[in-house]
């Protein structure tokens, strides 16, 4: 699986900080691409709105669009939040404390999740050029080559996606789906997890030995605007924008890799499908049974995850449900 910065962040979960500077790469597009970029994003249902409530009888649920990112605006930012999520009977996540207990645990107790423990190294499969490249990068992350070379390509990729400035914040967890877990707990509110712990590994076993390679080669090519790419996802969440952040990746896609439309169009459709389209699926499978066990529910999931006509907001428009936008997200 090809992984891009947003959608690595938002997908594991992993804490970084806004330590980041960089420009916003939507403000600095071309008014040209920004066009396209903005009519792209117009195509899709529930383009924008981190919170909304969807309503069907008795039931209602609050969905909120998370950033895993921790930053200071978020402060101010939740503050409405807070009173909606002191009404809930229950919280749906992604994850739970529990369920990432869950994967810390087997990525202590299976090291062939993250690392290759039979066949060829890195600097086995790649080109030396590649591969000095690949250490290059890794080393200002803070991750020596002699480990490098025994890392999963996915693990690789990820770690490419994080810019050496975030890395400082990687012992932080105060993104917004932390911020609720903390509430949930010192309000009393039970959480659920949406799925498995494991799911997350699943996403990275039907990718060939070249497509592993690839992986890595465009998160290199992406590497250099690490800063940029987290500054500018910052920014658009907390205008609201969550669908200009896909569509930006698929722009850079292209410009980063020198791939062409047809392909990067093509690349993105191989992550849409069962990054987020299959697993918003399966999520409302898990949320439509939840609403009828309880009057008030929250789903906080990955913004990444609401819109499109298989996103979770649409797809609880065709399962009856009104949507109303809560003002200020």
């Amino acid at each position: 699986m090809r992984l891009i910065l947003s959608f690595v962040l938002s997908l594991l979960a992993l804490p970084a900080s806004a330590q980041c500077v960089g420009e916003n790469l939507l403000e600095t597009m071309s008014a040209a691409d920004r066009a396209t970029l903005d009519a792209a994003v117009a195509s899709n249902p529930y383009p924008e709105g981190n919170l909304w409530r969807a309503t069907k009888g008795n039931s209602s649920i609050h969905i909120l669009g998370t950033m895993h990112l921790n930053d200071p605006r978020l402060d101010p930012y939740l503050e409405p939040f807070w009173e909606i999520a002191g009404n809930a009977d229950l919280i749906l996540l992604e994850g739970t404390r529990e369920s990432m207990a869950q994967l810390k645990q087997r990525m202590v107790k299976d090291p062939s999740v993250m690392f290759i423990t039979d066949g060829p190294t890195l600097p086995e499969r790649l080109p030396e050029d590649e591969w000095q490249t690949l250490v290059t990068e890794l080393s200002a992350r803070g991750i020596p080559g002699f480990m490098a070379s025994k890392m999963q390509p996915w693990y690789v990729s990820m770690m490419l996606s994080i810019p050496p400035c975030a890395m400082a914040g990687m012992a932080e967890q105060n993104g917004v789906d932390q911020r609720i877990m903390d509430y949930a707990d010192s309000h009393n509110i039970p959480t659920r997890a949406l799925e498995p712990y494991d799911t997350v590994f699943s996403l990275f076993d039907s990718d060939t030995p070249e497509q592993e390679l690839d992986g890595i080669r465009i998160a290199l090519a992406g590497a250099k605007n690490g800063a940029s790419m987290i500054s500018t996802l910052i920014d658009t969440y907390l205008s609201g924008q969550h669908r200009a952040i896909w569509e930006l990746n698929r722009v850079q896609i292209r410009l980063d890799s020198g791939l062409s439309e047809a392909e990067a169009d093509k690349l993105v459709a191989e992550m849409e499908g069962p990054m987020l389209n299959d697993r918003n699926i399966n999520w409302i499978k898990v949320i439509l049974p939840a609403a009828e066990e309880k009057d008030n529910i929250i789903v906080a999931v990955g913004a990444a995850h609401l819109s499109g006509e298989k996103g979770v907001l649409y797809l609880l428009e065709q399962n009856g449900y009104t949507l109303t936008r809560i003002n200020g997200f």
